[in-house]
């Protein structure tokens, strides 16, 4: 049997961390880790400051949260995300009141996420066109809020669909949703058995998000894992890709569709593997079709498989996890608020830092660097 961890329960390891580290006196002068100029004094007390080498932002009870300027050999926080799926209001195009009713949501949900200092990478379909017949300009206006845009492209899924059209289509996505304002460095919804990953290359995007296991049909049959060597479209493999936890919460680099589960480090696209839907934890765990409503079930089950990924982070790579939501449905804001307010103790104890999936793609490019 599973075990849950119950609502708003902080997990061992990191409870332990928070004692430890509250118990623990300063170190020596001489042996504090050293700051970078002007970090001192700038009125926040985050890693590495601490009581004994910056005491003007950090009195007695200052804790080190955030931290992003770590020393070497140091593990630093997991990059935690959420991409969203503007999918699933076709009428919008045509239907005023319904583009309205999506534009209040998106507006909602932001100012819910931005409470608690989470961001989320909106990634558009029917939002796009509609956003300027109706001359409302919600996603640059996510994007001045710091919330992440792309693509949400659902193309090249069909087994007769014309590979020769695919970069063509893809580029007009791209065009379309910049003539918002906003940049456009990503997509998703682009598994296909067309060689997806050159067609992204030709058509100017720098990485891609949300790829599912039916994106092996590009590779030959004799690559392709075994239970999805004969997909017929993504709805009947959209299963998370790659299925091991330890082997998405890396990004890398791809050359082409025939090989892109290999990393290529001349590659010219960055994946960014996904994980479980946010409503969809528990459905996934037990092998059944996602209905998209939110439980405490896939609430639990979302925090198992964070702390796994904690304890797996390698200090030599960039870690990531992030998970998707279509809203295509409204989610319990309730449920919704809960989550983010079990995710904080985390945030605060250095041990996962929100990020919108651009952001994730700048600091693997930095760290390649």
């Amino acid at each position: 049997m599973r075990t849950q961890f119950k609502k708003r329960t902080i997990p061992w390891f990191l409870l332990l961390i928070l004692i430890v580290s509250a118990c623990q006196p300063a170190a020596p002068a001489d042996t504090q880790p050293k700051l970078k100029a002007g970090k001192c004094g700038d009125g926040v007390c985050s890693g590495p400051e601490n009581t004994g080498n910056c005491p003007g932002d950090c009195d007695e009870e200052g804790k080190l949260v955030n931290e992003v300027e770590l020393s070497a050999g140091e593990v630093g926080p997991v990059y935690l995300g959420i991409m969203v799926h503007l999918e699933g209001w076709k009428d919008e195009l045509f239907n005023e009141e319904m583009f309205n009713q999506h534009a209040r949501l998106i507006r909602e949900y932001a100012s819910l996420f931005e409470t608690y200092g989470a961001k989320l990478t909106w990634e558009s379909r029917e939002t796009t066109e509609a956003s300027s017949t109706w001359g409302d300009n919600v996603l640059k206006e996510m994007e001045e809020r710091g919330h992440g845009i792309g693509v949400h492209a659902d193309l090249g899924g069909q087994l007769d669909y014309n590979c020769d059209m695919f970069a063509r289509e893809l580029g007009i996505r791209k065009k379309t949703l910049e003539s918002l304002g906003v940049t456009v460095r990503h997509v998703s919804g682009v598994v296909s058995h067309c060689d997806w990953v050159t067609a992204l290359i030709d058509s100017g995007y720098s990485f891609v998000t949300g790829t599912v296991a039916y994106g092996v049909m590009s590779m030959p049959e004799a690559m392709r894992p075994e239970e999805y060597r004969n997909c017929q479209s993504p709805s009947a493999c959209h299963d998370t890709f790659p299925a091991a936890l330890a082997d998405r919460i890396h990004p890398w680099r791809m050359h082409s569709g025939l090989d892109w589960i290999r990393h290529d480090p001349d590659g010219e696209l960055v994946i960014l593997p996904s994980s479980h839907g946010l409503a969809c934890y528990a459905e996934s765990a037990a092998g059944a079709k996602c209905d998209q409503d939110l439980t405490p079930e896939d609430i639990d089950l979302f925090f198992e498989e964070l702390d796994a990924t904690i304890a797996m982070r390698d200090p030599k790579q960039i870690n990531m996890y992030y998970m998707s939501w279509s809203l295509g449905k409204a989610l319990d804001v309730g449920l919704m608020e809960e989550w983010l307010q079990r995710i904080v103790p985390y945030v605060e104890a250095g041990l996962v830092e929100w990020k919108t999936l651009p952001e994730m793609y700048d600091a693997y490019i930095a760290w390649e660097n």
